[in-house]
C-alpha cells in the first residue's frame, strides 16, 4: 500500500510540476490555454477557472497534458478564441521556450528539493569505517577499523555520504582506471594515505561500489527499524527501536552479518543480546551498557525460520545543516551532477553490450518511492529530485511526441524557413508514439522478470 500510494504521489507531483512549467510559460507569451489534465482517461474532478482553463484530475495517474489553442489544429473549437492566443501563430522562439518550460521547471524543482535538504537539519554518518572484509581492497592496503577518511582525491569528506556518492559517481562515470587516493587520520593523530587501486574491481550494477571497495561506516550493533506482526521477534520481546549487539556470543554491527548467522545456525536456537530502545548516542552506547543489556533466547521451529525484522547498521550520525546560500549552491551543483548521470545513463543505454536489461518500469519506481518514503521524509524529497530530473532529461530527448521531438521540428522550421508539413509532422509522431510504447513495454517486462526472480 505504501508503494501505490507514494508513487502515486510523486508521479502527480511531478507531472504537475512539469505540465505547470509549460502552462506558466504559455501564459507568459499570451497563449490560450485550453485544458491543464494531471493524468489521463475519465476526468474525476474538473473545475474551469476566470482565465477559461479547465483544470482537470483524471482516472490514470501515469502522465498529464496541457492542451493550448491552436488555430491550425482542426479538433479544436475556434469559439472565444482569437488568433492571437493561438500556439502556432507565435514566434518559434517563444513556442521552443513553452516546449522547454516543462523540462525546466522539473531542474528548477530538483534544486528546491535539494536546497530545502541542505538548508534543514538533518542527520549524515561520520566518515569512519567499519573493519573492512577480509580480502577487499580496502582490508589488503592496510586501511582498518576507526579510521576516519578526510578526503578522497583532494575532495573534503565530511560524511559517509559524501564518500559513498563521490565513488559510486566515478563507477556511474567508468572512470576506474585512476587509482583512489584516499587520505584518513588514525587514532584521531596520525594523518596517513593510500592508493587504493580499482581499475580491476568486478562489479554488476546491482553492487554498491563502496562496500565492494571494503568502505563501511563505523557500526555499534543493528537496530531493529520495525518489527512484523506474529513473528519471532515479536514473540520474544523484541521491538522497533531496539539495537542488537551480538547473537551467540557473536558481535554483529551489520543486517548481513545477522542473516549470515541464522542462515547457518544448526541449533535452532539463538542467544540475542540487545540494548532496549537506547536514546543515548551512538558515542555514549559503550557506558554502562551492562545495566541496559537484555538477551532474548529465541527459538526457530518448522513455521518460522525467521526473526521477522527489518535491520539497519547503528552508525554513527551527527546534525548537518547549512546557511541557505550555501544550500542553493549545493542544490544547483547536485542537480547538474544528476543531469551529467542521466546524461551518461542513456549513452551507456545505446553502447554496452546489454543496453536495455537495466531499464525500469512502474513497478521499479514504486518500490524506490516505497524504499524512500519508509526511510522518511527527506530521503522521500531526495527521491522526488532525482525522478524529476530524470523526466526533464527524457522530456529532451529528440523523439517525436516528447518536448525534445518539438525542439527538433523547430530547428527544422528554421532552418527550412517554413512549418513543417501536417503530413510529416504525423509520421513523427507515430515513429515517436511506436518508440515510447516499445520502451514501456521493455521496462515493464523487465520489472516483471526482476519480481519473478525475486
Amino acid at each position: 500500500m505504501i508503494a501505490i500510494i507514494s508513487f502515486i504521489v510523486a508521479i502527480t507531483a511531478l507531472v504537475f510540476v512539469h505540465e505547470f512549467g509549460h502552462y506558466i510559460v504559455a501564459r507568459f507569451y499570451g497563449v490560450k490555454v485550453i485544458r491543464f489534465s494531471i493524468g489521463f482517461g475519465t476526468p474525476l474532478f474538473s473545475k474551469t477557472d476566470s482565465h477559461g482553463t479547465e483544470w482537470v484530475l483524471s482516472a490514470i495517474p501515469l502522465g498529464g497534458y496541457v492542451t493550448m489553442w491552436d488555430h491550425l489544429n482542426s479538433k479544436l473549437t475556434s469559439k472565444h478564441h482569437d488568433f492571437e492566443k493561438s500556439y502556432s501563430n507565435k514566434s518559434i522562439f517563444a513556442r521552443s521556450a513553452i516546449v522547454i518550460g516543462g523540462p525546466l521547471a522539473n531542474f528548477i524543482f530538483a534544486i528546491l528539493a535539494y536546497t530545502c535538504i541542505y538548508s534543514l537539519e538533518n542527520y549524515k554518518t561520520m566518515p569512519i569505517i567499519d573493519t573492512p572484509e577480509f580480502g577487499s581492497i580496502a582490508q589488503r592496503n592496510g586501511l582498518k577499523k576507526n579510521d576516519k577518511i578526510i578526503r578522497i582525491n583532494k575532495l573534503e569528506i565530511d560524511s559517509f555520504e559524501k564518500i559513498d556518492s563521490y565513488v559510486n559517481e566515478i563507477f556511474n562515470k567508468s572512470d576506474l582506471t585512476s587509482p583512489l587516493i584516499i587520505e584518513f587520520l588514525r587514532d584521531d593523530e596520525n594523518l596517513k594515505n593510500v592508493n587504493l587501486n580499482i581499475s580491476n574491481l568486478k562489479i554488476d550494477k546491482s553492487e554498491n561500489l563502496t562496500k565492494k571497495i571494503g568502505l563501511l561506516p563505523r557500526s555499534k550493533g543493528v537496530k531493529i527499524v520495525d518489527v512484523l506482526d506474529n513473528s519471532l521477534a515479536q514473540e520474544f520481546g523484541l521491538s522497533k527501536g531496539d539495537i542488537i549487539l551480538s547473537i551467540d556470543g557473536e558481535e554483529v554491527n551489520f543486517p548481513s552479518q545477522v542473516t549470515d548467522i541464522i542462515k547457518l545456525n544448526k541449533k535452532k536456537s539463538l542467544e540475542i543480546q540487545y540494548v532496549a530502545s537506547p536514546v543515548l548516542p551512538y558515542s555514549n552506547m559503550d557506558q554502562n551498557l551492562g545495566n541496559k543489556m537484555n538477551t532474548a533466547n529465541v527459538i526457530f521451529d518448522h513455521s518460522k525460520q525467521v526473526l521477522g525484522v527489518y535491520l539497519m547498521a547503528n552508525t554513527h550520525k551527527f546534525i548537518s545543516s547549512m546557511s541557505l546560500v550555501d544550500a542553493l549552491k549545493n542544490g544547483i551543483s547536485q542537480t547538474f551532477k544528476v543531469i551529467d548521470l542521466c546524461i551518461d545513463g542513456i549513452y551507456k543505454l545505446f553502447t554496452s553490450g546489454s543496453p536495455f536489461e537495466n531499464i525500469g518500469g512502474p513497478i521499479s519506481i514504486a518500490n524506490a518511492a516505497e524504499n524512500s518514503a519508509n526511510s522518511g521524509i527527506l530521503p522521500f524529497v531526495a527521491f522526488l529530485a532525482l525522478l524529476s530530473v530524470s523526466i526533464g532529461v527524457i522530456n529532451l530527448l529528440p523523439i517525436p511526441i516528447l518536448d525534445g521531438g518539438h525542439l527538433l521540428y523547430h530547428i527544422i522550421e528554421l532552418i527550412k524557413g517554413e512549418p513543417l508539413s501536417p503530413s510529416f509532422k504525423l509520421i513523427g509522431t507515430w515513429c515517436g508514439l511506436f518508440f515510447i510504447v516499445g520502451l514501456t513495454i521493455l521496462a515493464v517486462s523487465n520489472d516483471i522478470l526482476r519480481f519473478l526472480t525475486l
